[in-house]
């Protein structure tokens, strides 16, 4: 995989990072290790991916995916007692993923717009903002994951509680319609799952729907029917992670 990566031409490169993606949402849903291990997305970031990127090269989705990479393999091996659970590791999977936000750039001192009018905001800029969108969004969706799957806590705790307002208030910002939502079919499943406020529910439910027929893509139909699964369980009946999506259709492709 890492040499087809580091040689193969552009089309193939957007394929694999798309594969490999796939096989990390996958083992992530289901509390298993990827088929790959962490560093690989260091080298699926040096060519073309299926995410938006941060022109400026501040931020990348990878790195988060990395993350979640390496989260998932802990989570395989103190499972399987081969690793001692460490708060201390907890803490610098926090750090990894805590939410990222654009940064003051000398530019937007030394080049002052007159107005908002005046000056709009250029296509790179737009696209620098949609990158640093999707990373923050991804990274409350790893957040919870860690709380949830790895920590052991339950939904309703005030950590995943949290991150999971904090993941939808992000999503529901974008304004539609955006490459960005389309790009936010993981973070929409796992943050949604979590919600337990029924009118928060009803715009998940809203937002996948739109999502599905922006880009006619089957799967998200499934992430729907599983949140509508969980959604429709008694409030106090507290399911662990891998009970939560045990019911999404393993034929799912969840990007």
């Amino acid at each position: 995989m890492t040499t087809v990566l580091g040689t193969g031409q552009d089309p193939l490169h957007m394929m694999l990072s798309e594969f490999a993606t796939t096989d990390l949402t996958s083992a992530m849903l289901t509390g298993k290790p990827p088929s790959f291990p962490p560093a690989i997305w260091e080298v699926v970031d040096r060519g073309p991916v299926w995410w938006g990127r941060d022109t400026q090269g501040y931020c990348s989705l990878s790195t988060v995916f990395q993350q979640i990479s390496s989260m998932a393999f802990y989570l395989d091996a103190t499972t399987r007692m081969i690793e001692e659970f460490s708060i201390e590791r907890i803490r610098i999977f926090e750090a990894a993923l805590r939410p990222t936000y654009a940064s003051l750039a000398i530019e937007d001192l030394t080049s002052p717009r007159s107005s908002p009018v005046d000056t709009p905001s250029t296509e790179c800029d737009t696209e620098s903002a949609q990158a640093f969108s999707l990373v923050r969004i991804f990274q409350h969706a790893a957040l919870i994951y860690l709380y949830r799957a790895v920590c052991g806590l339950p939904a309703n705790h005030a950590l995943v509680q949290q991150h999971t307002q904090s993941c939808l208030d992000c999503i529901f910002s974008i304004q539609k319609p955006s490459k960005i939502l389309n790009c936010a079919v993981l973070p929409i499943c796992i943050a949604g799952a979590h919600s337990q406020c029924p009118k928060q529910q009803r715009l998940v439910r809203g937002l996948a729907g739109f999502i599905y027929d922006e880009i006619r893509f089957a799967s998200v139909h499934s992430v729907i029917a599983v949140l509508e699964d969980i959604w429709k369980r008694a409030p106090e009946e507290d399911m662990m992670w891998n009970q939560m999506f045990s019911n999404l259709n393993p034929q799912a492709i969840i990007l």
